[in-house]
């Protein structure tokens, strides 16, 4: 990738909300003293992270322990994250929560690119959003003797199980995307769920003081059917964007498919034609939200976080007023490097947070690489 889209998210990476600063990772103790290109330090090395209490405040049930004590850091780098070089040749575990979005089957790929430039073996699993098979594939990972595992988890209360029979074998984990709510990891890659909804909120709230309301209606926005810490963080960060303006009303669509909230969308509007405007939590929200905006003809301002393909071809189609992206190949590769740094000896940061970017109609061909290796929107 060319070396400018790594300075613009360099440049681009924002303040993380966990604890009112920005937070990232220690390669290694002689980078961390001599360089911050690559990440920025929130919480010192030294220190055990912690995301009990984040959690906490926004009345999520959170119970875990990050064992690794070379604090918190902002990943600035983008996918460019070099791999180590292996101790040995190891033999890890990666459970994935799935493979049928392009966010899942992202993380599965750039996990085999990463283990190929390691030159480790990597065991694969594909839960099928189902934690029972998630934890069977771990299980049978254990009685192999697997040096390490990663995992992104299905279920963020049920992995915990998993996760005590790794502690007691005492196999390493390291969790990515959002971490478990119960259970205990060595360390965490996540990003700010918080930030992702309030750079949406902000996206659309800006649009709309531009073209002139008067903020005094209401926002629909898509969200999933049950409790989900990215969904609850999401749509608090989201609605802190509007807190100036007491007149705007929020009311929340469910579904898990694009089909789902076509069919939602398409009821909201019928009842609400004249809607303020509308957000995506997810990206299943915001594709079938926005065909349903367009077959009804009205023109409502639509935000979104993720970085699906048809979400950021939406942007730069005008349809979209923008995304908060997080890169699934930069979370997979600073998994692998986290892991493998930890299987040789090293403390790593407890928590890597990954950058969220907001892509918009004048960024998003610029950086669609980012989100799509080796692909463009031309």
């Amino acid at each position: 990738m060319k070396r400018r889209v790594f300075a613009f998210l360099m440049c681009a990476a924002m303040t993380i909300g966990l604890t009112g600063s920005a937070n990232v990772i220690a390669l290694a103790e002689e980078a961390s003293e001599s360089s911050n290109e690559y990440y920025e330090y929130i919480v010192p090395a030294g220190t055990q992270s912690d995301v009990n209490d984040y959690y906490a405040q926004y009345g999520i049930e959170c119970d875990i322990q990050i064992k690794q004590t070379g604090g918190s850091v902002l990943w600035l780098n983008g996918n460019d994250v070099a791999m180590p070089t292996a101790a040995e040749n190891y033999t890890i575990g990666f459970a994935d929560y799935a493979t049928d979005d392009e966010v899942s089957s992202g993380y599965m790929n750039a996990m085999k690119e990463a283990a190929e430039e390691l030159g480790i073996n990597v065991l694969y699993n594909d839960a099928h959003w189902t934690q029972d098979e998630q934890n069977q594939a771990i299980e049978q990972w254990i009685l192999q003797k697997v040096d390490g595992i990663i995992l992104c988890p299905c279920d963020y209360y049920g992995v915990k199980d998993a996760l005590d029979a790794c502690e007691e074998a005492g196999i390493p984990v390291v969790s990515f995307d959002a971490p478990p709510n119960a259970g205990n990891v060595d360390a965490v890659i996540m990003y700010d769920a918080v930030e992702q909804g309030r750079l949406a909120g902000e996206a659309l709230r800006d649009a709309l003081l531009e073209s002139g309301s008067d903020m005094n209606g209401t926002i629909y926005y898509g969200n999933l059917p049950y409790l989900h810490p990215n969904a609850q963080t999401r749509e608090f960060g989201f609605k802190s964007a509007f807190e100036d303006y007491p007149n705007i009303k929020f009311k929340m669509l469910t579904g898990e498919t694009p089909e789902e909230f076509y069919t939602a969308m398409e009821g909201a509007i019928l009842a609400e034609p004249d809607m303020l405007g509308a957000w995506g939590l997810f990206s299943a929200a915001t594709w079938g939200m926005l065909q349903a905006i367009e077959a009804s003809g009205e023109s409502i301002l639509l935000s979104s976080v993720d970085c699906d393909s048809v979400i950021l071809k939406g942007i730069n189609d005008g349809k979209i007023l923008g995304s908060t992206c997080y890169s699934p190949t930069e979370g997979a590769r600073l998994a692998a490097m986290t892991l493998v740094n930890l299987l040789n000896g090293e403390t790593v940061p407890g928590i890597t947070y990954q950058s969220n970017t907001f892509l918009t109609e004048d960024n998003v061909e610029e950086l669609y690489e980012v989100y799509h290796p080796g692909e463009s929107l031309s």
